[in-house]
């Protein structure tokens, strides 16, 4: 029996976003009878650490939070020990630690950084198309996100585990959430304005914000201030372990970015879909490549809070159009972003790449 390839995926920590989500499912899905996956991460103690550790066949943490220098040194210990074929990095910082080690190992590049379409500014942007040129091959979620950074590579997208969403719980009333770090690059003010205008004319019952993040104080001090009925009608629920049980009870999903820093293909969006919840989201960056506005979802201008209200009105009272979107939704997912068939590319680029 030949030995498994060895891919040693490298990401700066396991806190609670797409990108980590991608990691799990490729750890509980890839084919374990041709590949072994290693993890090595930079920070301890976040949110998926547990998860992951548990799950790959190697797990290791360099932790960078004292010395950021360490890591140059120290990764090269991992890879005498893991001898990976393949790195696969997910950020800027990872594909920068890990370069060196795998040109010395013979370990085959794969740059996954290009989780977005323009993030990057400055010198971090000339470092990562750097980086990514030099790789064997760049991998981005989103079409948009390889023209953005003006390089060659393969578009593989997010993909979901159907089986790890619930079929609707939502009774008769209508809630709408939305899943998201309280960062500068998620747009809250827009959110929270367009919440209070729903809860105000009566479209919604509760609204729900999911996640953490530096802004979270700031804006739970914002939600605090609006009148009582608006307030306590928005739930500010911090990082949950269980979204797929929350999703059950809600009937549309919210995500505003913010322009400069756009959007890439969001897990967010692909997990309300894949639970039938009817995606509400800022026509920016990469969006469209998930959404047929008006089909399975609704690209907005963010700004235009009586058209996205006028949208919402209709989803609420006629219950025949918000099922067949919310089918449509389950529809696109299992059609173009299921784990078997996007999954299935990776392990295809992995063996192509270390000629098996």
């Amino acid at each position: 029996m030949r030995e498994r390839i060895r891919i040693l995926y490298v990401t700066d920590g396991l806190g609670n976003g797409g990108k980590e989500r991608q990691i799990i499912e490729t750890l509980r899905n890839i084919d374990r009878r041709i590949f072994s996956p290693g993890v090595l991460t930079f920070n301890d103690n976040q949110h998926y650490t547990k998860t992951v550790s548990g799950t790959a066949d190697y797990f290791e943490i360099i932790r960078k939070d004292t010395n950021a220098l360490n890591p140059f040194f120290s990764i090269f210990n991992t890879y005498e020990r893991f001898k990976p074929d393949i790195t696969h990095s997910f950020d800027i910082i990872s594909a920068l630690y890990s370069y060196l080690p795998s040109k010395l190992y013979g370990s085959k590049i794969v740059n996954g950084s290009i989780q977005d379409t323009g993030l990057d500014k400055g010198w971090q942007r000339k470092l990562k198309i750097f980086l990514l040129k030099l790789s064997d091959i760049a991998i981005s979620n989103s079409r948009k996100g390889l023209t953005e950074y003006g390089v060659n590579g393969e578009v593989i997208f997010n993909y979901m585990n159907i089986s790890r969403f619930f079929p609707p719980d939502r009774g008769k009333e209508f809630n709408v959430v939305m899943v998201a770090k309280f960062t500068k690059y998620k747009d809250y003010e827009s959110i929270i304005r367009v919440m209070r205008h729903l809860i105000l004319e009566n479209l919604i019952d509760e609204a729900y914000a999911v996640g953490s993040g530096y802004n979270f104080a700031r804006y739970k001090n914002v939600i605090n201030s609006l009148e009582p009925e608006v307030k306590n009608r928005i739930i500010l629920t911090g990082n949950i372990y269980n979204v797929e049980e929350l999703l059950t009870k809600m009937s549309a999903g919210f995500l505003f970015s913010t322009e400069e820093f756009s959007e890439g293909l969001s897990n967010s969006v692909q997990e309300y879909m894949a639970s039938g919840v009817i995606p509400i989201v800022s026509d920016i960056g990469a969006s469209n490549e998930l959404i047929d506005n008006g089909v399975n979802g609704f690209l907005v201008d963010k700004y235009d809070t009586e058209g996205i209200a006028d949208i919402v009105r209709r989803l609420r009272e006629d219950k025949q159009y918000r099922d067949e979107l919310s089918a449509n939704c389950l529809n696109s997912i299992k059609e173009k972003f299921s784990t078997e068939k996007t999954l299935g590319r990776m392990e295809s680029i992995y063996k192509e790449i270390t000629h098996e």
